[in-house]
């Protein structure tokens, strides 16, 4: 009896288990037919799903691509007994226009939008416009040597402001020179990790006399207008900024005109040379207009050396006192400025490049409160 209940229910359940699974198959034929049928429909005349990108414009910039044709050249910057060089170096930028764009992705069934996913500002390059100098900067570690006649005499090698100093005492003229030094002498340079050499040009040794001549002559005259102190007039303040200038371009590192120079911003300024840049602040940030103005300037006004400080973010007291003699010269063009000075706004002053590029370079070596000890100079530029 136990035996034939048990076949009976091993029966019943073999039953339930095949309606079970008819149920799931026909369950499943039903799901099938109808995606087939969802999907027979969208082809009949549900719209399709596509996607596409829309731009809002924003504003443009320029892009520089990687510097190539890297070129030398150099300065001559004589002193007494000294013939210093300057070495430089440049190269060529490609430039590529680019817009800025604001980029959505949006998502459609036919004309109608169904989601949109935002992206946030996107670039877009343009074809190369042309090509601008670009990584201007000082010459280091570059090998020097002076080409006389068929004789090639080394002088030494760069330092980290591109300078090399040829001592040109009388004894080691008629060393390297005979008796009498030649007029003209090649510089040759012998750039790092370059193959080969590369004349840079020629430097007159024979002008030396004509440079101390000319240096005494300039000192004398400058001299005695110093002297006056504040009493000095409107006529004879531009006269001593002339001398200025032209001793700053004829011998900068020569000690003496160091000397008049650091006398000159004493009287003008109303401090030291030495006590403005002692408490140098390195604010890059002022420099990053700069780079820009390099770019749309007349290069030809602003000297190499100022070039390669604001390229290399690198403080030279060259560059720093040409900041303070175009400051000077702007301020003499337009006195408006003097009331109430204020470098934020100092595009509304009429400056030009030079003046506006002297403006970041003394906010970048004595940060943006650079004017407090300066407003002094005021006094002089409105007489």
């Amino acid at each position: 009896m136990r035996k034939t209940l048990w076949h009976a229910c091993e029966v019943h359940d073999s039953i339930a288990r095949m309606v079970w699974s008819g149920r799931a198959v026909v369950a499943a034929l039903g799901r099938a037919s109808s995606a087939a049928l969802g999907l027979w429909l969208a082809g009949c005349g549900a719209a399709p799903l596509t996607s596409r990108d829309v731009d809002t414009p924003t504003g443009s910039i320029v892009s520089y691509g990687a510097p190539a044709d890297t070129t030398y050249s150099f300065e001559a910057e004589p002193e007494l007994d000294v013939m210093r060089l300057h070495v430089f170096r440049a190269a060529r930028c490609p430039v590529f226009p680019v817009d800025v764009v604001l980029r959505r992705t949006e998502k459609l069934q036919g004309d109608r939008i169904i989601s949109t996913e935002e992206h946030g500002k996107v670039q877009i390059a343009k074809p190369m416009a042309g090509e601008v100098a670009c990584d201007v900067g000082y010459g280091r570690d570059v090998d020097v040597s002076l080409v006389v006649g068929n004789a090639v005499h080394r002088i030494g090698t760069t330092d980290a402001y591109g300078y090399v100093a040829i001592n040109l005492s009388h004894e080691l003229r008629e060393k390297l020179f005979g008796a009498a030094p030649p007029s003209v002498a090649t510089v040759r340079l012998f750039p790092p990790r370059a193959l080969g050499s590369l004349d840079a040009g020629s430097v007159s040794l024979a002008s030396l006399n004509d440079y101390e001549n000319g240096l005494n002559r300039l000192l004398a005259e400058l001299e005695p207008l110093l002297a006056k102190g504040s009493a000095i007039s409107g006529p004879e303040i531009q006269r001593s900024y002339e001398l200025y200038e032209q001793l700053r371009q004829l011998g900068y590192q020569d000690a003496r005109v160091k000397g008049a120079l650091a006398r000159f911003w004493e009287l003008f300024y109303g401090r030291k040379q030495q006590e403005s840049t002692q408490n140098l602040t390195r604010n890059l940030k002022a420099l990053e207009g700069s780079k820009a103005l390099l770019t749309s300037a007349n290069l030809s006004a602003i000297p190499l050396f100022m070039q390669a400080a604001v390229s290399s973010q690198s403080y030279d007291p060259r560059a720093f006192d040409w900041a303070q003699g175009e400051l000077f010269e702007a301020l003499r063009r337009s006195p408006q400025a003097c009331t109430g000075f204020d470098w934020r706004r100092v595009q509304c002053y009429g400056f030009g490049p030079s003046g506006l590029l002297a403006v970041d370079y003394l906010r970048f070596a004595e940060g943006d409160d650079f004017w407090n000890s300066r407003s002094g100079v005021c006094s002089f530029v409105t007489r």
